[in-house]
């Protein structure tokens, strides 16, 4: 089997001219970040389009990079008549075998592997797509270190995907631009906000101290659970004034709904 692939310029997502054994044909590629119903209409709508401008008969594909499956198959009737009845090929990212992806697939689809289904944890999954990416030589490494990082931010923290992926790796990538900002100022207001729940934290355990000479171990446990900030200023009034752990607990679960 021969294909012979020349990309289609498209504003949305990837349009491909695709040779298969002398047929001739387009691949329409459509990246979905989460399941949206309204999808199916639109592929629909991209498919006719691209048939139309380019005369060509067009196979229409969705990704789904994460989320649940949804149908992939769109119809309606008007009347007597069966207006549309159109499908299109689905792949969940979810789905598919990451393990096998990772030792055989093109260097140039590692980014995707993070989102494919595992057994082994986050860190040996960004460790062994790097090393994928290593194999390239240097100067084409930055734009897919860089890809690897936006996909992998889907599923995992942005703290634990530094650990594996450098800034440095990236910021030759021309899309870099105004990312490395941007997950700076992200950090920054992190640590901020980690920074005043854990003084109005400690807080409140103080003063429950305070009032009812002690509290349970599983309390710390809930509120760091809690990430409302004005939820744990409120708490702390109450700490102060409750007659016993239960009744502070009993406040705090209604305050929650």
């Amino acid at each position: 089997m021969v294909k012979d692939v020349v990309a289609v310029k498209r504003e949305s997502d990837i349009l491909y001219q695709v040779k298969e054994n002398g047929y001739q044909y387009l691949m329409a590629i459509e990246m979905q970040t989460y399941p949206d119903s309204n999808m199916p209409s639109r592929i629909l709508e991209y498919t006719a389009m691209q048939h139309r401008a380019f005369k060509k008969p067009v196979y229409p594909v969705v990704i789904n990079l994460t989320g649940s499956p949804q149908q992939d198959i769109y119809s309606f009737e008007c009347l007597d008549l069966t207006v549309v009845n159109f499908s299109y090929k689905l792949i969940n990212l979810s789905d598919l075998p990451g393990q096998k992806f990772l030792r055989q697939c093109p260097v140039g689809l590692i980014p995707l592997v993070p989102l494919m289904r595992h057994e082994e944890p986050p860190e040996e999954i960004l460790l062994k797509c790097a090393k994928r990416i290593e194999e390239l030589p240097v100067e084409m490494q930055s734009d897919l270190y860089l890809g690897l990082a936006l996909f992998a931010s889907l599923r995992f923290a942005r703290e634990l995907i530094l650990r594996y992926i450098e800034v440095g790796k990236m910021e030759n990538s021309t899309l870099f631009d105004g990312i490395r900002d941007k997950w700076i100022d992200q950090g920054r207001r992190q640590g901020i906000e980690q920074g005043i729940k854990n003084e109005r934290m400690t807080a409140i355990l103080e003063d429950l101290k305070d009032n009812l000479g002690s509290y349970p171990e599983d309390l710390v446990r809930i509120l760091q659970s809690i990430d409302d900030l004005e939820l744990l200023k409120t708490l702390r009034r109450y700490a102060l004034r409750v007659k016993s752990t239960d009744e502070f607990i009993k406040a705090m679960e209604d305050l929650k709904r």
